[in-house]
């Protein structure tokens, strides 16, 4: 397996149940009628061993595997369950399923996320956790698209319109130039950006907070903030707002042949 993702470094979360406390036929615990006392030759009920919740666990194993050709990365815990995770993006795809990005967990689990982004160049991705969703990016150099780790699995995040969330870059599009991962403004937050031409030749780079609802199944943009003006052509941060990056989050990808 290759290991690209620390060169691809740049500069989609489970949830855990909430176990309602309820004892048999619905009831809530500690009601109903109290069981006879048991008898002085009765054994002693031995005392139950404490198991860890789904939280703990991570996601349950399966029997994927992540393929040979792989670009792979270690990111942050993103299953719940205190332990690193690994990214990956494979060209040859989980059983052959073509351009795929992925997350192995700790726990053993392997999840895929089909690439469908039409670019001709480099495709990547990478995952973070920002405010209340772990949220993923993938990118073909011309758009991104945004989704989320729930649950055990990819979710396609939706806009205010209900339509699949998405992010120009390079100037390929009117939505924006990049997107960027900020922990200003409230951070740690996922922000669109813009790095527009001015009549002198120069560029303002501005940003918009983009907000994750539901678990990352759905994103509003809100506030925007400036981030820097009068910038040459050439200069970093203006090549920086055309991408898609995420700090030192790293990104794994395609070769691009």
């Amino acid at each position: 397996m290759h290991r690209r993702g620390s060169r691809l470094a740049a500069a989609v979360l489970i949830t855990a149940g909430t176990l309602g406390l309820v004892g048999c036929g619905g009831q809530p615990a500690g009601s109903g009628t109290s069981a006879p006392p048991p008898s002085a030759s009765a054994a002693p009920t031995p005392t139950p061993t404490p198991s860890a919740s789904p939280a703990e666990q991570g996601c349950p194993p399966n029997d994927a595997s992540v393929p040979s050709d792989a670009d792979i990365a270690s990111i942050e815990d993103v299953d719940g369950d205190g332990r690193p995770d690994e990214e990956f993006y494979t060209e040859e795809g989980v059983d052959g399923a073509g351009f795929q990005y992925g997350i192995r967990t700790a726990s053993g689990a392997v999840i895929t996320l089909k690439d469908d982004l039409a670019g001709p160049g480099v495709h990547s991705g990478w995952t973070s956790k920002r405010q209340s969703a772990i949220v993923t990016v993938l990118d073909d150099g011309r758009t991104a698209t945004l989704h989320a780790f729930l649950d055990c699995g990819f979710v396609v995040t939706l806009n205010e319109q209900g339509q699949p969330y998405t992010f120009g870059l390079n100037g390929f599009s009117d939505a924006g130039t990049g997107v960027k991962c900020t922990d200003e403004n409230g951070g740690p937050l996922l922000a669109g950006v813009l790095a527009a031409r001015q009549a002198d030749g120069t560029y303002t780079i501005t940003g918009t907070i983009v907000h994750p609802l539901d678990g990352g199944t759905s994103a509003r943009n809100e506030s925007s903030f400036d981030i820097a003006s009068g910038l040459p052509e050439g200069d970093p941060q203006v090549k920086l707002a055309m991408t898609s990056t995420c700090g030192d989050v790293p990104k794994v990808g395609t070769s691009g042949k």
